[in-house]
């Protein structure tokens, strides 16, 4: 098992994103902004969201 599983409260990108919480447009975002080999909370992934799709487009 991977220490990533481990921890409680915590899923990898793949797990994240074979999820139904989000949607599918979340999840390409979530493509984006989480990284292979991490481990994220749910709020983590949803803060990732939300700071993507407010930042400055230049």
């Amino acid at each position: 098992m991977s220490t990533i599983e481990a921890e409680p409260g915590r899923f990898s990108k793949k797990q994240i994103m074979s999820s139904a919480l989000f949607s599918t447009q979340e999840k390409d975002v979530l493509d984006i902004v989480l990284q292979d080999g991490n481990g994220y909370t749910l709020d983590e992934a949803k803060e990732g969201i939300k700071l993507f799709l407010t930042k400055e487009v230049i």
